[in-house]
């Protein structure tokens, strides 16, 4: 061949070379938009328009009903109409505009990424070595703004506070530029300008500790190579605490890379004549920490922060590739544990940090005018996870989740810890500092995530016990509620004859909100003393039929009550479902001086989820002359209110 067929043949295989390259890139942008789980999808379908509200039902239906990237690509592959349908008969869409726009919206992005990936490889080039570095201007506009971010402390001095607020006025952050669209449109909504990043008083804290553990990593300690940031997931570590750090190393002009895992992109700074150069590349997989463009970056000096993704935990992070200082932001479940493999458990430092108190919560809601009340009444739920408080659709979906988690029904967030794995919407992880000026530790402990959750546990627990109540705990707990008075639902007894007599001319026989009067003093008898039932009983006769001010509690082994608030009203508690009146009971009541003109009343105090089909029955001979002396009731006292109640105000 001569040379012009020669000239044509490497056009033809360059243009062999093109095609490959751009069928990747297509294949790329498809598996990206196949790999999207249901939390991408919402913020996708939200983000479709300016006003976060007008998709924000479609947004939630699709993902109530499980929505994934890999179904939503092939409907977009059978065409519009196709796609339209897919949408009313999978995912309850009955909106045609909605379903045809989101079909536009994820055309238009296939495209739009595949374009750009693809100019990205013709733009700005810098061959090096397999990867491609990129110059990214507003990188070196974004590391200027940090820099020059305006800086105030806010909150009274506490254990929590000051909080650190940076005022960034930038539309681009490494690896979060989704968030800050969003974030930016919310701030402006608002009257606020900038993006406000909110450095926690642990976060500072933190990244102090870590510049520590950087010198000492120059000066060749084998510790601190490797420091991994973690605790509960949505608390402000990948955003607010990754600036933070950036923040600090940029004033002190030190070379730092940010690796986003779920972008697959690596962000390279670092100064050329005062100021610094972003450049940023593809990871598209290990052999990036072998090329040239990495190794003339990387350095024992340089700080790596990476970014992990759900499922892909560190990416394609190789440690043995890597010289500079790691800073590995995360929550504690797999992502946690493939770096630790990755990095083999070795030369790491491992932190915790809590979750965000009140006294927090409340200085966000301030600086973002957002409603305290409401900020409070989702703190019970959310238990201090931010990402979940202030946004509407965010907590909408924890609820969600939290309801299904406390079901057992797949929890979608899991902690994964040492041989644990726990829902993050139950439990959370906290740290347990020995130092009680800082608010971080090595050491953590799993508890209960918020307060609905410690109120669902103790429920369970409650009734547990209640089902195991013995009549003396009983007595305790439904004694101290009619010594201080309440109003409690009374069902007549025997239960067939109240059902005979109600609904005819006598009232007497109706169910009704009984009221017990509050007691000022209470008399107690004491078991074991010689002569305690007589004292007992000949005090309870004494007392007149309006006399209300005094409890009387009876020793144990009295016969047939309990207690009595005067001599025509008696208790007996019992946790039984079933009672027998009978020669004992005439006896008391006669004691007391029951008649028919002057009956007396007996209310059986029983467990509330008993009480609906509590009854008495008579021993033969004694059934006529009980029902004469006195009116028998039972009402039903829910023990673990009352169990509650206390814990509240202990």
């Amino acid at each position: 061949i001569g040379n012009g067929g020669e000239a044509a043949m490497q056009s033809l295989t360059g243009k062999r070379k093109m095609n490959v390259k751009g069928s990747d890139v297509k294949e790329k942008v498809q598996k990206e938009l196949t790999d999207m789980g249901k939390d991408d999808i919402t913020e996708f379908v939200i983000g479709m328009s300016t006003s976060p509200d007008k998709y924000k039902d479609q947004a939630e239906l699709l993902h109530k009903e499980g929505v994934t990237g890999k179904a939503l690509m092939a409907d977009l592959d059978d065409g519009k109409e196709a796609f339209v349908k897919a949408m009313q008969d999978d995912y309850n869409i009955t909106s045609k505009p909605f379903a045809k726009t989101l079909f536009q919206a994820l055309k238009e992005k296939l495209e739009r990424e595949g374009t750009a990936k693809r100019m990205k490889l013709g733009r700005n080039k810098e061959l090096s070595g397999g990867a491609t570095l990129t110059e990214v201007p507003a990188g070196e506009k974004y590391a200027k703004a940090l820099i020059e971010a305006e800086e105030k402390k806010a909150g009274r001095e506490s254990r929590f506070l000051p909080m650190v607020l940076l005022t960034v006025q930038t539309r681009f952050i490494p690896g979060f530029n989704l968030i800050v669209q969003q974030e930016e449109y919310f701030m402006s909504a608002k009257g606020l300008e900038g993006i406000l990043i909110f450095g926690r008083k642990c976060f500072v804290q933190v990244v102090e500790k870590f510049r520590q553990l950087r010198q000492a990593f120059l000066k060749n300690s084998p510790l601190g190579k490797y420091n991994i940031l973690t605790g509960q997931s949505g608390i402000g570590k990948s955003l607010a605490f990754s600036q933070l750090y950036m923040r600090k190393a940029f004033t002190q002009k030190e070379k730092v890379a940010f690796y986003s895992v779920r972008e697959e992109t690596i962000y390279l700074f670092r100064t050329e004549g005062g100021k610094y150069k972003c450049h940023e590349a593809n990871v598209g997989s290990s052999d990036f920490w072998d090329s040239r463009a990495w190794k003339m970056f990387d350095e024992k000096s340089a700080s790596l922060e990476i970014d992990p993704a759900p499922r892909q935990g560190p990416g394609h992070f190789r440690a043995h590739l890597v010289r500079a200082f790691v800073v590995y932001l995360t929550a504690p479940d797999t992502e946690l544990t493939t770096f630790l493999r990755e990095i083999r458990d070795l030369k790491r430092n491992l932190i915790f940090v809590p979750t965000l108190a009140t006294e927090e919560c409340m200085v966000i809601a301030t600086e973002l005018k957002e409603d305290k009340d409401a900020v409070l009444k989702r703190l019970d739920r959310t238990g201090g996870q931010i990402r979940h408080l202030i946004r509407d659709n965010g907590y909408t979906r924890f609820i969600s989740d939290q309801y299904y988690a406390w079901a057992g029904i797949q929890p979608r967030e899991l902690i994964q810890l040492f041989g644990m794995t726990v829902s993050s919407c139950v439990y959370v992880v906290q740290p347990s500092p020995t130092n009680e000026t800082l608010l971080y530790s090595e050491k953590y402990v799993i508890v209960p995530q918020s307060e609905w959750i410690k109120s669902q546990v103790f429920q369970v627990h409650m009734k547990h016990i209640s089902r195991n109540f013995s009549g003396l705990d009983s007595e305790k707990w439904f004694f101290a509620l009619i010594f201080k008075g309440c109003k409690l639902h009374a069902r007549r007894l025997p239960k067939r004859m109240a059902l005979d007599e109600q609904g005819g001319t006598n009232d007497e026989w109706e169910e009704k909100e009984h009221v017990f009067p509050a007691h000022k003093t209470l008399k107690t008898f004491s078991d074991g003393v010689k002569d305690q039932i007589n004292g007992c009983r000949e005090y309870i006769k004494k007392t007149a039929g309006d006399h209300e001010s005094e409890l009387t509690v009876c020793p144990t082994d009295y016969p047939a009550i309990d207690g009595a608030t005067n001599c025509q009203t008696l208790y007996q508690v019992t946790i039984s479902s079933k009672k027998s009146v009978g020669k004992k009971y005439v006896e008391e009541l006669k004691h007391f001086g029951a008649s028919e003109a002057k009956k007396a009343q007996v209310f059986f105090l029983v467990p509330k989820r008993i009480h609906e089909y509590f009854s008495i029955s008579f021993a033969r001979e004694f059934k006529t002359t009980a029902l004469k002396l006195a009116e028998f009731w039972v009402v039903g006292i829910d023990v673990m209110q009352l169990v509650e109640e206390a814990r509240s105000n202990r």
